[in-house]
């Protein structure tokens, strides 16, 4: 084993950021869906009348003052024991 995989090498800083979706402004009646999923920052919503729509979603900006999560990892991206 290398001693050295065990030292730190990185802090990685999470940050969370929301994405939002307004069901009013889209026009969306939540009693017509049927079942809805998001990627990639898309809404993509099925209706039970069979209809579907795909909307972008209002990305907002991630708070950087401070993170949700701070890890400080080795070079091979391990959790440093006893540091976090």
């Amino acid at each position: 084993m290398n001693v050295d995989s065990d030292k730190p090498r990185f802090i990685e800083c999470v940050y969370e950021a929301s994405i939002t979706f307004d069901l009013e402004e889209l026009g969306i009646d939540w009693e017509n869906v049927k079942d809805y999923h998001v990627k990639w920052g898309t809404l993509y919503v099925e209706f039970k009348d069979g209809s579907s729509a795909q909307h972008e979603g209002d990305i907002g900006d991630p708070d950087y003052k401070w993170a949700e999560e701070e890890n400080i990892l080795t070079d091979s991206w391990d959790k440093v024991e006893g540091l976090n």
